[in-house]
């Protein structure tokens, strides 16, 4: 494959995860400077483990906030419909006018699993099994 643009086949990202913040203003923030520094894309983890704001959404902010770079969620197909996951990550798309990746996940552990109703977590395997068919 030739490079089109001079830049070849290497993708600069950089993750805007910040544990502590609720308002969206950091991640905007920490794109902008992705974004100017000539990054490709940016990414933002998620897990129904842990408290936090919606990967999804807080991009979704971000979307509006920024031009050119990418927008790269996680989003676990362990307690999400396929249709939802779909629709979620076509809004992304969407309203970034085309900047929009996938971060596949599982919720692997037992305190994943609970808020989907499950007592226990399906084997690992399995969860990536399903992860396929989604994506």
């Amino acid at each position: 494959m030739t490079p089109t643009h001079g830049r070849g086949l290497l993708h600069l990202a950089a993750a805007v995860d910040h544990e502590a913040a609720y308002d969206g203003g950091r991640h905007v923030e920490s794109a902008r400077l992705a974004e100017r520094g000539g990054l490709d894309f940016v990414t933002l983890g998620d897990s129904s483990g842990r408290p936090g704001p919606d990967a999804l959404a807080v991009l979704s902010r971000v979307a509006t906030a920024t031009t050119r770079i990418g927008l790269v969620p996680t989003v676990t197909t362990t307690r999400t419909d396929p249709f939802r996951v779909q629709a979620a990550l076509a809004t992304l798309d969407w309203v970034s006018r085309g900047r929009a990746g996938w971060w596949i996940d599982v919720s692997p552990t037992e305190d994943e699993s609970r808020p989907s109703g499950r007592a226990t977590a399906p084997p690992a395997a399995e969860l990536w099994r399903t992860a396929g068919e989604v994506a």
